[in-house]
């Protein structure tokens, strides 16, 4: 018996989902008009949209690392973040480095240099024949994380497209990761986690762009130790007697769940390089044009399709009442089943902690 050989090859578009909908509500291709497909992706934009509603979505969640600037009280969080899952502040050490690189560019020492460079006054700007910046270590080192502070005095933002580049012999490099794009405003940081941690003597950024580009700071960090963050709710953060109050690393933060989120810190940070660690849940994504795939794992399209369809049997005149309740029934059951399967399935303890009272 022949057999695909495949996995995961299989495309379900938001056109062949609102296809099989509507002929599961009773209706024919040609009686579908565009004003029913565009029902049809409102009804799949609000399904997905209050699935964070009914609980954490496993595959909406993602690991962040962010760092705020000197005395900065709040985050400003993508609009797209429901909530923070986790919180941790990273305890990191930048090994000491043997020679910034480029050796002829006279600024770039000043992009490792903390004590010099502490309120980020600093920059460096690359050329065009050396459109990079890194560091020469005195050994082989290993680093978890790299981070660069954004240099845009006159500008909005910038944009920057870099990929991170590892040598031991400053001549062969090779690109191990490829910095997502961002664009970030003047002294802001943009922090990642490397996927590749084997201990190299060079590093260093290098840009995609054709342009050169201009930094404030470079943190090739690793990391000693992660501490949690306690958790504030709203009345407990105000009752704050100094919200100001600057520490060396933030033990607090209270989420507000805003439009447009915000977290605060507590106490506020009090220098340009402290890194915090997240997971964070996020909005699932639009629905997009009809030549999309949803962005969802392959387990839960089949409740998706079946709401989508009870969705739209509601709303399409003289639908069968008995074709619209079988369709909620099958609905609601592929519903849980999807639900009850989206765990991690790692083993769960509880540890009563009963204490008296007292004053």
């Amino acid at each position: 018996m022949a057999y695909s050989g495949t996995y995961d090859q299989t495309v379900i578009t938001v056109d062949q989902m609102i296809s099989y909908a509507y002929r599961d509500a009773g209706k024919q291709a040609e009686e579908i008009t565009p004003e029913y497909v565009q029902a049809a992706k409102q009804a799949l934009f609000y399904i997905l949209q209050n699935s964070v509603n009914r609980g954490i979505n496993i595959w909406l969640q993602k690991t962040e690392v962010l760092g705020p600037r000197a005395f900065q009280q709040f985050i400003k969080m993508p609009t797209n973040v429901v909530d923070v899952l986790e919180a941790n502040w990273v305890y990191t050490v930048n090994p000491e480095i043997a020679t910034a690189l480029p050796y002829d560019n006279v600024n770039s020492p000043v992009l490792f240099d903390q004590s010099s460079n502490a309120n980020l006054s600093l920059y460096a700007t690359s050329t065009l024949s050396e459109n990079y910046f890194g560091a020469q270590f005195q050994q082989q080192t290993r680093i978890f994380y790299v981070g660069f502070n954004a240099y845009s005095p006159n500008a909005a933002t910038t944009t920057y497209e870099l990929d991170l580049q590892v040598s031991n012999d400053g001549t062969t490099w090779t690109t191990i990761q490829s910095l997502d794009s961002v664009t970030l405003a003047d002294q802001e940081w943009s922090y990642t986690t490397l996927t590749v941690t084997q201990p190299y003597f060079y590093y260093r950024l290098k840009n995609r762009l054709s342009s050169v580009f201009s930094i404030r700071a470079i943190q090739f960090a690793q990391s000693q130790q992660v501490i949690p963050l306690a958790r504030l709710n709203r009345t407990d953060y105000f009752s704050l007697p100094n919200k100001q109050f600057p520490g060396t690393r933030a033990l607090q933060y209270w989420f507000n769940r805003q439009i447009d989120p915000e977290m605060y810190l507590w106490p506020v940070p009090n220098t340009n390089y402290q890194m915090f660690q997240m997971i964070l849940e996020l909005q699932p994504q639009d629905v997009g044009s009809l030549t999309n795939e949803l962005y969802l794992p392959n387990r839960f399209v089949p409740y998706i399709q079946s709401a989508l369809s009870h969705k739209l049997a509601l709303q399409i005149p003289g639908i069968d009442m008995n074709r619209v309740v079988y369709l909620e029934k099958i609905a609601q059951e592929l519903r849980t089943e999807a639900e009850e399967e989206d765990r991690d399935k790692s083993p769960i303890y509880f540890q009563p902690n009963i204490a008296p009272y007292t004053r």
